[in-house]
């Protein structure tokens, strides 16, 4: 490109105290996201330009001006917003002014609440001032924006309409603990959403079934609606399994056809009194559509979490067709679900039925869908890794074949079921991240990004790298981290670089561990608590990320930006998981467990006689070994377990596997209290564990007060010795 075109090509120049920002007359009340779009611009382009920026309410042709919003003056300019895609915006230059213009809602705040409207206009400044300010939104604060200081910006000419690549862009809400305590996290929480262009509509795909109130509403009438247990009893309440998602179809039943009229209700514009439809956790119940499993011209079928297999005689019969017996109830589900949308086709009802493919019914079915259903797939997404990740790839593109783009429903998330809940543990992995989506993204219309952590940070870099993805399509995630280093760490880039390459090796490769197969997908062996102090990130591991921290530092000024936010990154990667390790290892000390128990001679309520469990390699199929000892343990009281353990070569090959002790056992239900939540592991001297609970002050019928020490799914040997479990008062939290 010639200097003769670059001339041409620049249509407006911004310099400090020449231009304003134009929004018509009283945005604040009728247009609330075009006055935060204002706030947003005028904010970023007076730090970028060191001079403040006005805000004004007339239009002068013959001033420079950024016009904001659908209005007068954008539909003058030939901007027609009606005729967008959702959340697209328009890019014009026209005469002396800028036009940054889309649809948008007017919703009671922006500060918090739901976030499920229509922001283009916002949408629209955020691309104007990361591609022509330069600026940047790691995460919200001084310390993760990065707002380059400019003598002017220069516009080129412009007449673009920009859209996102996907249309459905989300990612968790629970987001840890924000870093800076003097902020309002809930409302910086929103502004990451908005400024990472997050989606602006919910389309429900999660566990409608359960929403939809079905055994409330038709257990006592219908019984033969719900699963049948083992037992050849019909289960129409929670008492088999303490879930959130507590009742379960028997799927070759009649509830088919209530799920039927439900949705047709809905989809034809019925109040939810005409079905008796309620809504809540608990009662009183309300009447109302849950939103999060009815909303526009959607309607969310899925059956409930945690699918529980029915013993019916038409069931069992119909489970046993299946391909593949982890995915069972494919074709049964499938086959009703594609039942429903022909249905509601032949009764002249639009809209659309969501349903996920999901623990048991995973697998693309022989059956035709037609198109009035919509798929969502689950699986773990970016941290699953090698030929697993073929695998799970392989599958998106069968579905992809079969009903064209879908939704990935991804759990990739630091939280019990799927990673760990262990805390002070980094989990930022943008680099896998964004393996993992780039490889995906022709054939998804969106994704659901379930990654929370404790640390807000540890999954910031992880959510940006996503939604560029997201946005755009494709994204370079080295260049975009080179440029993330350079931006926030200055001289410093080299050694942070090196510091955030090993975080995400010592995820990936180490906490990780190896990876199992499941019903939802495939699943990641994480590893102990017990490795994740005393080895992953024990003090010793802790020092050489110490040190390039201390590099970094000294490459920078004393005071700057640089080096405030290369101190936050202390305090949440090196600081936390050091203290955490130290405490930690602090209570495995047989030593100081000894001593205390001198001190203070405690009084057991179970006899405990030492002990030895060995699992062999031919006994690996066994989900678990125990040796169980009655105790004196009572409901509503609280106590204190405490053991020492010695490993031999223990290897779990499940989740969370490993030497542990359980309090208290119903056979019903199979409930009890595992200590450690995940076992020991490896090869190990003695050590001691100890954990404070508290007996519920309802038990089961068959309430068994024991405590059993086993090796849970795993092999080699655990030996246990000086077990006590002792009655504790327990301080009320004020």
């Amino acid at each position: 490109m010639n200097a003769a075109i670059l001339i041409i090509a620049a249509a407006l120049e911004l310099t400090p105290g020449k231009f304003e920002v134009l929004v018509r007359p009283k945005a604040q009340k009728r247009d609330r996201v075009v006055q935060f779009a204002a706030e947003e611009m005028t904010n970023f382009l007076s730090r970028a330009l060191g001079a403040p920026v006005k805000l004004t309410t007339k239009f002068n042709p013959n001033r420079t001006q950024i016009v904001l919003g659908s209005n007068d003056w954008s539909v003058a300019a030939g901007i027609n917003t009606a005729k967008l895609p959702r959340d697209g915006f328009v890019l014009k230059t026209k005469g002396n002014a800028l036009y940054i213009a889309g649809a948008d809602d007017n919703p009671k705040s922006l500060k918090g609440g739901t976030h499920y409207f229509q922001r283009a206009t916002l949408f629209g400044v955020y691309e104007f001032l990361e591609r022509y300010v330069g600026c940047r939104f790691y995460f919200p604060g001084e310390l993760g924006e990065v707002v380059p200081r400019k003598d002017r910006v220069t516009v080129p000419e412009l007449n673009e309409t920009c859209a996102p690549a996907w249309t459905e862009r989300s990612f968790s809400t629970n987001r840890g603990s924000w870093y800076d305590e003097t902020k309002d996290s809930s409302a910086e929480f929103m502004k990451e959403l908005y400024r990472l262009r997050m989606e602006t509509r919910m389309l429900p795909c999660c566990h409608g079934q359960y929403k939809s109130k079905l055994v409330q509403r038709f257990g006592k009438e219908h019984p033969e609606y719900f699963y049948m247990n083992k037992k050849g009893e019909r289960v129409v309440s929670d008492a088999e399994t303490k879930h959130v998602h507590d009742s379960h179809l028997c799927y070759t039943s009649a509830a088919w056809d209530e799920i039927y009229k439900d949705a047709k209700s809905y989809l034809s514009g019925e109040g939810p009194e005409v079905r008796g439809i309620i809504m809540g956790k608990k009662p009183p119940y309300k009447i109302g559509w849950d939103k999060q499993a009815s909303c526009g011209m959607y309607y969310d079928i899925m059956p409930n979490d945690g699918l529980k297999r029915c013993y019916c005689p038409v069931c069992t019969a119909a489970f046993a067709k299946a391909k593949n017996p982890v995915n069972y109830a494919t074709e049964v589900i499938w086959g009703k679900t594609a039942e429903l949308g022909r249905r509601l086709k032949a009764d002249g009802v639009g809209g659309y039925l969501t349903q996920m493919a999901y623990s048991g019914y995973r697998d693309v079915p022989d059956v035709e869908l037609p198109d009035n259903i919509i798929v969502t797939v689950c699986n773990n997404g970016a941290w699953v890794q090698g030929k697993f990740a073929d695998r799970d790839f392989a599958l998106v593109k069968r579905w992809y074949e079969k009903a064209g783009k879908m939704k990935l429903y991804n759990n990739t998330g630091k939280f019990r079921s799927h990673a760990t809940d262990i805390p002070d543990v980094p989990t930022t992995t943008p680099f896998a991240v964004a393996r993992f989506y780039n490889r995906v993204s022709p054939y998804v219309r969106g994704a659901y990004f379930c990654g929370p952590a404790d640390r807000f940070l540890y999954t910031a870099m992880n959510s940006y790298v996503f939604s560029r993805i997201a946005w755009y399509g494709q994204a370079d995630v080295a260049a975009i981290m080179d440029e993330h280093y350079r931006l926030m760490y200055g001289a410093a880039a080299k050694p942070m670089k090196e510091f955030f390459t090993e975080i995400e090796r010592k995820w990936m490769k180490e906490v990780l561990g190896e990876i199992i197969e499941t019903s939802i997908g495939t699943k990641n062996l994480i590893a102990s608590e017990f490795r994740m102090r005393t080895e992953i990130y024990s003090e010793k591991a802790i020092k050489p990320l110490a040190a390039l921290l201390d590099k970094a530092a000294a490459a920078v000024p004393a005071g700057s930006l640089e080096a405030r936010r290369i101190a936050l990154v202390r305090r949440e990667y090196v600081d936390a998981p050091l203290k955490a390790a130290q405490v930690y290892t602090a209570g495995l000390s047989v030593a100081a467990e000894k001593a205390r128990r001198v001190a203070h001679p405690p009084k057991s309520v179970v006899k405990f006689k030492p002990t030895t469990i060995t699992v062999g390699k031919n006994e690996a199929d066994k989900p678990f070994k125990a040796v169980k000892f009655a105790a004196d343990i009572k409901p509503g009281k609280w106590y204190r377990i405490s053991y020492f353990v010695k490993g031999e070569d223990i290897k779990p090959n499940a989740k969370r596997g490993g030497a542990q002790a359980v309090v208290w056992q119903s056979e019903a239900i199979d409930k009890g209290k595992v200590y450690p939540a995940t076992g020991f592991d490896g090869s190990f001297d003695w050590v001691h564990h100890s954990s404070e609970f508290r007996i519920p002050k309802r038990v089961p019928e068959d309430f068994k007060p024991e405590v059993d020490v086993r090796i849970i799914h795993a092999t080699g040997t655990a030996h246990f010795d000086g077990l006590i479990v002792e009655e504790i008062e327990k301080k009320k939290k004020k």
